[in-house]
């Protein structure tokens, strides 16, 4: 159980840091107008580019996190991912039956 509770600490760790450092920046860039307002090409300026790329990674950071949470959350991925021997749940269910 320990080491279910690790693996979501480091994963919610690891989400945080590589959405904060960005959003960081970003709002440490918006403290300098001159540096957004920078023309990248035709009307795409430096801060819309900023803001595309953050939500980009937002998006693929919160799959990455939910991939891995479901990963290692999941008792049946769990299940199959170790070596205990497997049984059979339909089985289970023919044995509780009841006649009326």
């Amino acid at each position: 159980m320990d080491r279910l509770r690790e693996t979501a600490h480091s994963a919610q760790r690891t989400f945080l840091v590589v959405n904060a450092v960005p959003f960081s920046v970003g709002i440490a860039l918006s403290c300098f107008t001159d540096v957004p307002a920078a023309t990248v090409s035709g009307n795409l300026t430096l801060g819309m580019v900023w803001g595309i790329l953050q939500c980009a990674l937002f998006v693929a950071s919160a799959w990455l996190y939910e991939m891995r949470s479901t990963r290692s959350s999941d008792p049946v991925e769990l299940s199959l991912e170790s070596d205990a021997p497997h049984t059979d749940a339909s089985g289970a269910a023919a044995a509780h039956r009841t006649r009326w």
